[in-house]
């Protein structure tokens, strides 16, 4: 393992290690004749209080019925904590986890595969949108089902549109139009940036560093090779570099060392310094505490052709881990939780969409952003979603290629040798999972 394998994998392993030695401990009063099923989650706060009432409420319920009792148990770092709590042999009977692990986690048999508990159950994959059931696919099985999903879009300030001379209720539909609506959005004074149009980095935006490609028509896993250094990803890496240098590489990293947190008051979309971003739903909720005032739309982010319709589609998960003593159990909860009312009711309150196929009116007449779900809602049905490649490798994937794009970005190396480099390194983190993956499974194969 490299130097800087052996750092990610530390930094992943050490606080789960700490986590499932000293994490939090609780002891509900349980009614005699229940069956207990722990449930881990990663939400807190006012998330993890709307998913607590729905625990209430089934064990006051449906769960009298089932004779199950969960135990909600909200977990800092709950993915790298299931994966240690999996090889220790006392994992949660039901996690909370997030989309991008999945193939990890499956690769290292650390989840339960669901086809068999779903097919039981009665859950009906139909009634769900194909691109919010389909991340829980990895190798055309099933390991999760979808808790609260969301699309990733274009966000753009109406009022400095107007300013600019733009039509508030027309966004670009194009890359290259999305350049020049940022150049007539962008402004100087005495040399410096003092409101930007738009700027694809890491700091303004927040996670999605290494979607670019996917607009231009990339991808960037087949399923066994990944594939950066490809004619689409030179091509986006050369757009974002030219319009960093349009824009002055000194003048963008002195931007973007004076914006606040993506979550703030300070944010520089919610600042009114920064007309379009890259984001999703719970924008409308930072502007609701933040920036009341502010007037935004919502629309697909352009590709660079018209006709073409990439949209980043992404959740929040449940699993099921391997080794969970009661998983026929764990599966009845989750029926009553993918019920309808039941899963819209969250994602309503957690100002996401509905997975399901078709949306209750209810869902959408009472959301909190009732002005834009539908907008949203409609982009899950793109016949070109994406999401977050399914390869077992993707935490260090993701890494190498934001150092690539911050020494793009900082002027280091020029696009086409950063993308190079980057590829090399990742092929090489690849091939050495798949040696060790292939030796792992021959010593399980051997008696």
């Amino acid at each position: 393992m490299t130097l800087r394998g052996t750092l990610i994998f530390l930094l992943l392993v050490l606080p789960a290690l700490a986590l499932l030695a000293f994490g939090p401990r609780q002891a509900p009063h349980v009614p005699p004749d229940r069956t207990v099923v722990r449930y881990w989650e990663k939400w807190t706060g006012v998330e993890g209080a709307v998913m607590k009432r729905i625990v209430a409420e089934y064990n006051q319920t449906q769960g009298a019925e089932d004779g199950i009792w969960v135990e909600y148990l909200a977990v800092s770092n709950v993915d790298q904590r299931t994966l240690v709590a999996v090889a220790g042999g006392d994992p949660p009977d039901l996690a909370g986890l997030y989309d991008h692990i999945i193939a990890q986690f499956a690769d290292r048999d650390a989840l339960l595969p669901l086809d068999d508990l779903v097919q039981e159950s009665g859950i009906d994959a139909d009634a769900f949108k194909p691109a919010w059931w389909n991340i829980g696919v990895y190798n055309d099985r099933l390991y999760a089902l979808p808790s609260t999903p969301y699309v990733i879009a274009l966000y753009y300030n109406k009022r400095l549109f107007r300013e600019a001379g733009l039509d508030p209720d027309r966004p670009p539909r194009t890359l290259a139009e999305l350049d020049e609506y940022s150049r007539k959005l962008t402004r100087f004074e005495a040399g410096r940036i003092v409101q930007a149009g738009f700027i694809p980095a890491p700091k303004l935006l927040g996670w999605w560093h290494w979607v670019w490609l996917y607009f231009f028509g990339g991808n960037l896993w087949d399923g066994q090779q990944f594939t950066l250094d490809t004619p689409a990803g030179r091509a986006a890496h050369r757009w974002m570099y030219e319009q960093r240098v349009e824009m002055g590489l000194k003048q963008s990293v002195a931007f973007e060392a004076n914006v606040g947190a993506v979550e703030g008051p300070l944010n520089p979309f919610l600042a009114e310094r920064l007309a379009m971003v890259y984001q999703g739903p719970w924008v409308a909720n930072w502007v609701r505490q933040y920036k009341p005032s502010l007037e935004y739309g919502v629309a697909r982010f352009p590709a660079d052709r018209e006709d073409r319709h990439p949209v980043f589609v992404s959740s929040d998960v449940f699993v099921i881990p391997r080794g969970s003593r009661h998983p026929r159990e764990a599966m009845r909860f989750l029926r009553y939780l993918l019920r309808q009312d039941v899963l819209e009711r969250l994602c309503r309150e957690h100002w996401k969409l509905s997975p399901f196929r078709t949306p209750s009116e209810d869902f959408f007449e009472n959301h909190p952003i009732r002005e834009h779900i539908r907008t949203l809602d409609a982009l899950a049905d793109s016949d070109d979603v994406f999401g977050y490649p399914r390869m077992p490798t993707w935490s260090e994937a993701s890494v190498e290629m934001l150092f690539m794009i911050e020494n793009i970005f900082q002027g280091h190396r020029p696009p086409d040798e950063a993308l190079r480099e980057t590829q090399a390194k990742i092929d090489a983190i690849v091939n050495e999972y798949q040696r060790m993956a292939a030796l792992r499974r021959a010593a399980e194969a051997t008696p």
